[in-house]
């Protein structure tokens, strides 16, 4: 998560792989054959429910004269409201607490109003890229903590929310969830982040970005990232947890004795075979670029941001 400082990558031990030619233009739009979840059928107390909190928010909305008014309009839709409801078991009194706070956040923040030319720095060595969707049309944030290249903790942070409300933006219709891979190849536990930071991170994606995680794939796990993972566990929904998947190199590889088979993915089970990169395992050779990756980037999800429907 740009959490991980490393030594310099090496030369890949396949000579092939050193010797083909890279790709380096990110896969930002989704493949035409991709089949999103099915979205459930709500029940009358369900729906109850959503309208009960949809009045609600009607009352604390900003007046139409605020200039951030267009922007928390988009983002309190219905969906925004099914997704609270769901995170908190449609408890109606615990959705409308956790979505207030997250309106109030949302002002003070403003996570979708995050200058590119700020965060670009944080950006720079592709410790943190979209590139490829699942079968299900997630979009797919690849972060890669050997290339951390900063100790600005605040930027690090708006760097992750910047990611989140950008990622938002490539989903396809009928998506509404983000997968993670997480290669830890050649990271070191120099620069792991404090606690507090980690929490901090893990506060933001479950209280303001609740039901927007699909997987997050592990890739290469080291020893200090399973002893910080025991450190963090325990802020972490069950929920969440299940969808943490350590990534293995063949399918019904049973190597690892240590997790329970439930906890492994064979990368070709969840994403099309065409986008897997050589460094999970597959063939998609490709070289992040900053310059090509940005400017992509801000041509798909608003340069410098869009107005958006969540």
């Amino acid at each position: 998560m740009g959490f991980f400082r490393s030594a310099e990558p090496k030369a890949s031990a396949d000579p092939s792989l050193n010797e083909k030619e890279p790709v380096r233009d990110p896969i930002l739009t989704v493949q035409k054959d991709y089949q999103p979840p099915t979205a459930p059928v709500l029940d009358d107390s369900q729906q109850q429910k959503l309208t009960q909190l949809r009045e609600y928010i009607s009352t604390i909305i900003l007046p139409e004269t605020d200039d951030y008014y267009p922007n928390e309009k988009g983002f309190l839709t219905d969906a925004t409201l099914h997704r609270y409801m769901r995170a908190r078991k449609w408890d109606f009194e615990a959705a409308k607490t956790m979505l207030e706070s997250t309106i109030h956040w949302r002002r003070d923040f403003r996570p979708d109003q995050l200058d590119p030319s700020y965060i670009r720095p944080e950006a720079e060595t592709g410790k943190m890229y979209y590139s490829g969707f699942d079968l299900a049309g997630r979009p797919l944030w690849v972060m890669r903590p050997r290339h951390q290249n900063s100790k600005d903790n605040d930027r690090q942070i708006k760097h992750i929310v910047f990611c989140l409300e950008r990622g938002i933006r490539l989903m396809p219709k009928g998506v509404e969830t983000i997968d993670i891979i997480i290669d830890f190849k050649g990271a070191l536990a120099a620069h792991h982040p404090s606690l507090a930071t980690s929490k901090k991170f893990l506060e933001i994606l479950s209280n303001h970005y609740p039901e927007r995680l699909g997987y997050a794939f592990i890739v290469k796990s080291p020893w200090f990232f399973l002893t910080s993972f025991k450190l963090i566990s325990p802020f972490i929904d069950p929920v969440t947890r299940a969808k943490i998947k350590f990534v293995v190199e063949k399918s019904g590889d049973n190597a690892d004795t240590k997790r329970d088979a439930s906890e492994l993915a064979y990368l070709p089970d969840y994403l099309p075979e065409d986008q897997i990169e050589t460094e999970f395992y597959g063939n998609r050779y490709f070289n992040f670029d900053i310059d090509i990756y940005w400017t992509r980037l801000l041509e798909l999800t608003g340069d410098p941001y869009k107005i958006i429907d969540y």
